[in-house]
């Protein structure tokens, strides 16, 4: 039942998306493939929406994929732009990159995961919990800030075969707040149906918090689930 009802909503944000998308002035290859452990149509739609009507002059997108056919096209339409993707296999990279345009104002970078132990104030008792990171991120952004934020990487398990989800999944996020945020800005994380990204988004409230910045937050859900954290000039986006 609760299969069905993911199904029914990712048909309906599908179907809405197609509708958004139709007359674009700056999507014009609409080749994604949605499916699997790609993005799915509830992800796609929101971040459309917020390319769209929000312009968002400096991207981060940590993880290449679907989202980068469109924040690529994106930033080729929009020249006051930039785009920074990190993806941490190169030959995923030089495969993906085959298949789209990449514009002067973007730029793609190799950054290697690594396995960290999460902070001691965070960990479970007589329990040591490790995450994938990307390796000295906040070094290569330094001090730039970003207004949108994508966050679909590294990957959210620690071992494959059998997947062991991981407590808090894509943590290089906590090192961004308040550096690398700019006055106004919207994080999206996906897969926030797992533990590992929920726990994860608890401790991005907490540093906000800790910051004084005001925030808001929603969650978009098709057959996977999005959260989306935003600061007040941006609040009008959870009616999208």
């Amino acid at each position: 039942m609760k299969n069905e009802r993911l199904r029914n909503l990712e048909n309906n944000y599908a179907f809405v998306f197609h509708d958004t998308i139709k007359e674009s002035r700056w999507l014009k290859s609409k080749n994604f493939s949605l499916i699997n452990a790609a993005s799915n149509y509830s992800f796609i739609y929101i971040l459309y929406r917020i390319l769209d009507e929000m312009k968002p002059v400096n991207i981060l997108e940590m993880g290449l994929g679907q989202t980068t056919k469109l924040t690529t096209q994106y930033a080729d339409y929009f020249k006051f732009s930039n785009l920074t993707t990190i993806e941490g296999d190169q030959v995923w990279i030089d495969s993906f990159s085959k298949n789209i345009e990449i514009p002067d104002n973007a730029n793609i970078i190799q950054c290697d995961i690594e396995r960290v132990v999460i902070d001691e104030s965070l960990e479970i008792p007589n329990k040591t919990i490790e995450s994938n990171r990307y390796k000295n991120l906040d070094k290569i952004l330094k001090d730039e800030k970003f207004d949108l934020i994508i966050i679909d990487g590294p990957q959210g398990f620690i071992d494959y075969p059998p997947i062991k989800s991981s407590t808090y999944s894509r943590t290089n996020i906590w090192d961004l707040i308040p550096e690398n945020l700019a006055d106004e800005f919207i994080i999206i994380i996906d897969d926030y149906d797992r533990i590992g990204e929920q726990n994860t988004i608890k401790h991005v409230e907490e540093l906000l918090n800790k910051e004084n910045i005001r925030f808001d937050k929603f969650v978009t859900k098709g057959l996977k689930t999005q959260c989306i954290i935003l600061t007040e000039k941006y609040k009008f986006v959870k009616w999208f």
